[in-house]
């Protein structure tokens, strides 16, 4: 068994994946990748419809908010990937990157290399796109992205609202402009999911120089003389294990993940870390703070005339549409039913969209409930694309196998608020559009509700759309974890390359962002042994 490494990859999710594969590209390098979770569900994993049906699953973390106290003490579900994969098997597969401003800001505060410009590149060299082959998009990289082929064809109902209310139709939301509404893509390949696990992982998984542990919950970094030289673990829930690595240990564990490994290895806030009877290796008061993450309306809807006419007659179990799904490869679990989006504003002088839409048939809800939502209705759900208010993730004690405190602290800062009140009237506004006339009745919820009653509702019902980022922020200096080169200030031979160190939100989903990090990281980290 061999217990010595050039580098460790902490996580084999979104980001670990695609570490694993570009660092063992040189023979040379000995990579060992650790995954606390083990393989995915050979059905579920692969059909896009059955997301949903992986939370609270042996692949999910199972994760819980503390009560929000600005959502009247509501406890939030957290789903998180603790599979090989990690929550890119359990997403719902959408492919946003976000726009040019997102990362210009990143620039802006001091992490020079990570401009719009800098970035692209990386997001080229990840992607196998299916629909698109310009200056924006690549076509031979391991990520497979494509447009549902099942998108339901009331989505260009939505498209025409959207341009009634001044939201043109663009082609590509994900090219020149992200102002805009069209058809979202996926990381899917012919249909069925394409995890990084999919892509990255398994075509290389025979490399000689590359070992896959899987069911290993890493408990501490090893860091002697300013140094992270090891990893202890526990195999299969019960077997200790030592890792050494000669040049560096890479912590790919996500944004909830890589603060707390971090804060149990000594290496975070040093009253936390005090209080909860851990010995302080490097104080970094930063370390587990900045949470930041998309808080979703649970959307406005609009009641269809004639359902029937626009749904036609649906296959009513959810093992029968899987049966579906396997003989024709399509059916209602061929897409996840988030298959159009627009991005947009209602503050004059906004330079980048403020609200990112999601328009939905109710045959969404109806899979995931178990055909205990009515069909009669569409609905247009969504977040605020750069959110203020800022959250936390702590230690709940020093034993590795109790889950960290995690408190995104939804609507503490007043402007999301106000901007999410904007936005359900902007939804409201869109259904109310001319173009729904001829499928839908009556107006759309909300229409005439005062903005306490839309408050009420933002507090009572929304929740969070699984994006969390930035508690291990980069920076080059004061107020950062990592500095731009994703090295962890303070220590030598550790780095951390995931969500975690985006600074700030990107407008959009998270997935193909991370991806994108980890790309740009893995050339950073192989630039320093070089």
């Amino acid at each position: 068994m061999i217990d010595n490494f050039d580098f460790i990859v902490i996580g084999a999710g979104s980001a670990g994946c695609v570490l694993a594969r570009r660092l063992s590209e040189n023979g040379d390098a000995r990579v060992a990748l650790i995954e606390a979770g083990g393989p995915p569900d050979p059905v579920l994993s692969r059909i896009p419809g059955a997301a949903m049906r992986q939370q609270n699953t042996k692949s999910d973390w199972g994760f819980r908010t503390v009560p929000q106290k600005h959502l009247y003490d509501r406890v939030i579900s957290y789903p998180r990937g603790r599979v090989l994969g990690g929550t890119s098997m359990l997403n719902y597969m959408v492919y946003v990157r976000g726009n040019a401003g997102d990362y210009n800001g990143w620039a802006q505060l001091g992490n020079l290399s990570w401009s719009y410009d800098d970035v692209v590149p990386y997001f080229i060299r990840a992607e196998a796109n299916a629909e698109f082959e310009d200056a924006y998009h690549g076509t031979n990289g391991p990520l497979s992205v494509e447009r549902h082929k099942h998108a339901h064809p009331v989505c260009e109902v939505f498209f025409e609202a959207a341009a009634q209310c001044g939201i043109p139709f663009i082609s590509d939301i994900n090219g020149a402009t992200q102002h805009g509404c069209g058809y979202l893509q996926a990381t899917t390949r012919n249909g069925v999911r394409c995890d990084t696990a999919t892509g990255y992982l398994d075509p290389v998984r025979n490399r000689p120089n590359l070992t896959v542990i899987s069911e290993a919950l890493v408990t501490r970094i090893v860091v002697e003389k300013g140094c992270a030289v090891a990893v202890e673990l526990l195999e299969k829930g019960r077997t200790p294990r030592r890792l050494t690595a000669e040049a560096e240990i890479v912590l790919c564990a996500g944004s909830i993940g890589s603060p707390h490994l971090l804060m149990l290895s000594g290496i975070g806030p040093a009253d936390h870390l005090q209080a909860n009877g851990i010995d302080v290796v490097l104080d970094n008061p930063h370390v587990g703070q900045h949470l930041e993450d998309h808080y979703s309306q649970d959307g406005t809807s609009r009641r269809l005339k004639d359902p029937t006419a626009i749904y036609g007659s649906v296959t009513e179990t959810f093992d029968a549409a899987i049966t579906e799904f396997h003989e024709t490869g399509g059916g209602p679990l061929a897409t996840m039913h988030l298959d159009s989006v627009a991005f947009h504003s209602v503050d004059p002088g906004a330079d980048f969209p403020q609200f990112q839409s999601i328009f939905t048939p109710s045959l969404a809800e109806f899979y995931r409930t178990a055909g205990r939502t009515d069909l009669g209705s569409v609905k247009l759900g969504g977040y605020v694309c750069r959110p203020h208010s800022r959250g936390s993730v702590t230690l709940a004690s020093d034993n590795p196998l109790d889950p960290p405190r995690i408190d995104p602290n939804y609507l503490s800062d007043p402007q999301d608020l106000r901007l999410m009140i904007a936005h359900c009237r902007r939804n409201a506004e869109i259904l109310n559009a001319s173009a729904f006339d001829v499928i839908c009745e009556g107006p759309a919820t909300q229409s005439d509700a005062t903005d306490a009653e839309i408050e009420h509702l933002i507090r009572e019902t929304a929740s969070t759309i699984w994006h969390p980022t930035g508690t291990c922020r980069m920076g080059p200096g004061e107020g950062a974890v990592v500095g731009p080169d994703l090295a962890l200030h303070g220590l030598t031979g550790l780095s951390v390359c995931d969500a975690s160190v985006m600074p700030t939100m990107v407008s959009g989903n998270t997935n193909a962002p991370t991806i994108m990090v980890a790309e740009k990281g893995s050339d950073l980290i192989r630039a320093r042994h070089s």
